[in-house]
């Protein structure tokens, strides 16, 4: 069982982490289908509920809902990303672009796909913490896209 202030460490790093990532949807202009806030919001609830539980029962039972909800809401944004990068690459892929733009396309295609795998299989929930090393790389990886575009005169 962790500490109330431990809880509050975890939900302050969601919303860092999850701030972020709605930081590259607005720079990117990638439009999220449902806001992370609504599992800010649930986490939210159930951290009053953790700090009111009198038995362990109900104190494990919240923490089990808060680290849910953080993770999932970090998660759902992450993968909202990964589809649109993926779709954006796709639409460039076209039979016409010279075999060494097609290459380096598929190349990024697969480090996307690669990504997605990753963090689908990413199932520990109880530490944010697990998504940072994602989103960095995830930083790195729009920012090659952003620069591979670039170079082939591709709309990004």
């Amino acid at each position: 069982m962790e500490s109330i202030d431990t809880i509050a460490k975890n939900i302050n790093e969601h919303v860092v982490l999850t701030s972020h990532l709605e930081l590259i949807c607005k720079y990117y202009d990638i439009d999220l289908n449902a806001s992370p806030l609504y599992n800010f919001r649930d986490a939210l609830s159930h951290y009053i509920l953790r700090y009111e539980a009198t038995t362990n029962d109900e104190k494990i039972a919240q923490e089990a809902s808060i680290n849910e909800h953080i993770f999932r809401g970090t998660k759902d944004i992450f993968v909202t990303i990964l589809y649109e990068m993926k779709q954006r690459v796709l639409k460039e892929l076209k039979p016409t672009i010279r075999i060494e733009q097609q290459q380096n396309l598929r190349q990024l295609l697969h480090k996307y796909k690669k990504l997605e795998l990753e963090i689908r299989r990413n199932t520990e929930s109880a530490v944010i913490r697990t998504l940072v090393p994602f989103v960095e790389t995830l930083d790195n990886l729009i920012e090659e896209t952003k620069s591979i575009f670039n170079s082939y005169g591709m709309d990004f």
